[in-house]
């Protein structure tokens, strides 16, 4: 636990629980495993039991079509937490997988234990109810970006966004995204030669500058 403690005290669903965070993480049932670079998490298709937070490492939400084709719905650092939404509304499958892009390791939160009332009255537990419903809020708003994003009728136009999103959000023309080419192509849903093609043009145009996963916007 001592190991733990600051990166738990910048996870939002812990809010305002810290002199408390010992006595819940026990009522939770909280249990910690690792996984390994490349490892699944947790498959589509499995039954969603828990909340996940990330303690340390990287870890990739993704979603695969019929066909196999994969879209990274998002990228995940320590603090950061999954399978809350889909917990709480009740969906017994997971409909995305869950993989560890790093070496990692992930605290599960039993969520039953979280959304029910606790027959011990902690003292907490209203304020981590409280903090569940803001997180969901929050995701939902991101979702929409994420839509909105996607509605782009152009790469040359889903790329731009992204990189616009990412300046605003970094404050500053200049910055790092955490994909690879390949992992921009999947979050952005285009094929990769034509993202690398728009890319190339966009430097060309004086538009961007970029080395690897450095951008810069002109």
């Amino acid at each position: 636990m001592n190991n733990n403690v600051e990166i738990l005290r910048k996870v939002k669903l812990f809010d305002a629980i810290d002199d408390k965070l010992e006595d819940m993480l026990q009522c939770l049932g909280s249990e910690e495993k690792k996984y390994d670079r490349g490892e699944i998490i947790l498959m589509t298709g499995q039954p969603v039991t828990s909340v996940g937070v990330v303690l340390s490492g990287e870890v990739q939400i993704i979603q695969e079509d019929y066909y196999g084709n994969r879209s990274i719905l998002t990228e995940l650092k320590p603090g950061h937490i999954f399978g809350e939404a889909f917990a709480s509304a009740g969906i017994k499958e997971s409909p995305v997988t869950i993989l560890a892009k790093s070496n990692c390791r992930i605290m599960f939160l039993a969520i039953e234990r979280i959304i029910s009332t606790c027959p011990n009255s902690c003292i907490f537990h209203s304020q981590l109810m409280e903090n569940l419903l803001k997180i969901l809020a929050r995701k939902n708003i991101l979702l929409s970006s994420k839509n909105q994003l996607l509605s782009q009728r152009t790469i040359r136009d889903k790329v731009l966004s992204y990189l616009g999103l990412q300046a605003e959000k970094k404050g500053s023309l200049e910055f790092e995204i955490p994909f690879s080419r390949n992992e921009l192509a999947d979050f952005l849903c285009v094929d990769r030669s034509a993202l690398s093609r728009v890319l190339s043009q966009l430097k060309k145009d004086g538009t961007i500058e970029y080395q690897n996963q450095h951008f810069r916007l002109l």
